[in-house]
Order: C-alpha cells, then sequence, then structure tokens
C-alpha cells in the first residue's frame, strides 16, 4: 500500500508517467499498473489521461493527495524513531524565505534548540513560493515566509511586522531586483512603479549578495532594515514602507512534536520584544 501511495504522490506532482518513472526507477509500465491497482481499491479515478504520458488530476485526486503525504509522512516519522529507538529523536525541517532565515529565524531556532534538545532541525533557504512549494509537497514541517501566498492546503499568519528602507547611492542610475519569487521584488517594483522611475536593472538573485553591491556602491534598493549593514548609507521611507513575515504551516497534518514547536515559537514571539 505505502508503494502505491509514493507512486500516486510521484505521479499527481509530476503529472508525467514517465517522469514519475524515472523519479521511482521504475517503469513507465509499473507506475501505470500501480495507479490502476490503487484506484481499484479507492473505487474512484485518480487522473483522466489526455495522451501517452499527459495527465490530470481529478477532484478526487486533489483530495486524495495531502492524505496521502499525511499517512506518509505518519509512516516515514514512526519507522525513523524506531530505528532510532535508543534516543527517540524527532526531525523538523523548517524552510525559510532569504530575509527571514538570516535575519529573523535563527533566533527563532536558537529558542527552539534550547526547548527541544531531542528534535534536530534542518534549515532550508529558498524564496517564498519555493517555501509554499516545499510545505505542500510535505518536505518541510513549517515555512517562514516575506510575502502573503494563497494555498489552500496552508494556514497562514502574520507574526512580525519588517520595516523597509531605501539603501544605496541615490545617485545611482541603476537599481538592484531580486528574482520574481522574491518577497522584496514586490516592494521594489511598486516603489519604482509610484515614483515613475525607470532605472538600469541589475537583477541579483542572492541578497547577501545584492547588500554586498550596494557596499560597493552599486546601484539602490529596498531592503529591510533588519539587514542594513554599517557601511550601507540608506534613507527611511515616506510611505508604504512596512510589510510583514508569515508563519505557514499545513492546515492538514501535524506530528505532535511540531504542534510542541509551534507553541514554542508563539512562546517567543509573545516574549519578543516589539
Amino acid at each position: 500500500m505505502f508503494q502505491l501511495l509514493k507512486t500516486f504522490v510521484t505521479v499527481y506532482e509530476t503529472r508525467n508517467f514517465t517522469q514519475a518513472a524515472q523519479q521511482l526507477f521504475l517503469s513507465q509500465p509499473t507506475i501505470s499498473l500501480q495507479i490502476k491497482k490503487l484506484e481499484e481499491q479507492l473505487q474512484t479515478s485518480l487522473f483522466i489521461r489526455s495522451g501517452k504520458q499527459e495527465i490530470q488530476p481529478t477532484e478526487e485526486a486533489d483530495f486524495f493527495y495531502p492524505r496521502a503525504l499525511q499517512i506518509l509522512e505518519t509512516w516515514q516519522d514512526t519507522t525513523a524513531r524506531l530505528q532510532e529507538k535508543e534516543n527517540f529523536r524527532e526531525h523538523c525541517t523548517i524552510a525559510c524565505s532569504h530575509t527571514c532565515g538570516v535575519y529573523f529565524v535563527p533566533a527563532i531556532v536558537a529558542y527552539l534548540i534550547h526547548h527541544h534538545p531531542h528534535v534536530d532541525f534542518s534549515l532550508q533557504l529558498m524564496n517564498s513560493e519555493e517555501v509554499v512549494h516545499q510545505l505542500e509537497q510535505n518536505k518541510a514541517d513549517i515555512g517562514f515566509i516575506e510575502k502573503a501566498v494563497r494555498s489552500e492546503l496552508l494556514t497562514q499568519k502574520a507574526i512580525y511586522q519588517d520595516q523597509l528602507v531605501l539603501a544605496g547611492d541615490p545617485q545611482s542610475a541603476y537599481w538592484l531586483l531580486r528574482e520574481n519569487d522574491s518577497g522584496l521584488r514586490f516592494a521594489n517594483e511598486n516603489y519604482l512603479k509610484r515614483h515613475n522611475l525607470n532605472p538600469h536593472l541589475v537583477h541579483v538573485n542572492n541578497n547577501e549578495m545584492l547588500l554586498s553591491l550596494l557596499s560597493q556602491g552599486v546601484g539602490q534598493a529596498i531592503i529591510s532594515n533588519l539587514s542594513v549593514r554599517e557601511d550601507l548609507s540608506w534613507q527611511e521611507l515616506p510611505e508604504e514602507n512596512q510589510r510583514y513575515f508569515y508563519l505557514m504551516t499545513p492546515k492538514q497534518r501535524f506530528r505532535d512534536i511540531i504542534k510542541h514547536i509551534l507553541t514554542s515559537i508563539d512562546e517567543y514571539l509573545a516574549e519578543k520584544p516589539s
């Protein structure tokens, strides 16, 4: 049964039998047979075949997908804990967007490690859209992002009000922009449109590189006040100078340890000076 669930999840995510077969190191006919067997057991159709390889999930598949993830996660967690029965260590994967991950989350993780010494934490840095994707696919337990993102599978809660500032050389004809899915990209593009600015753009997909460029006198950019360096010139923004950081969690699945960790995060935020 667990192999059938794993096959279903992979097919659902790839929308392609051949790609699923490659990821699972199985033949394409085996993938098709396993999906057919699962459909027979569930007595429902999970995919609509629109070609030899292209498929679309049915409403039943959309309903079943998060529940299949939950079943697989519970099984994987159980087997992992049994293999580590000497100490029964837990694990928690936290996915963070760049500014959150570098300047906000580390203090939270330090608090969590102190209060949950038997948990092994894994931290992953990526843009906000990727954080959401990791959570939806059960590859992360908790997410911290810098912009509001809608997802039917996730709960989103604003947890911190971040101050935005304009950094760099105010006379520069260049403007530094993060990648499309970055939380700061939206704030920078809005500022440029609002002030009818059309500078030369330099695209940067890493926040530390962007800050280093600003420190070298290259361009301007709107950044988080949390990331301002001592060697960086900056000025306050007169308008639209705030945004929120968000805590993202799955709606339908929680291991008990994740519930305890989320409670600890709430406690930390309640104690943190505003």
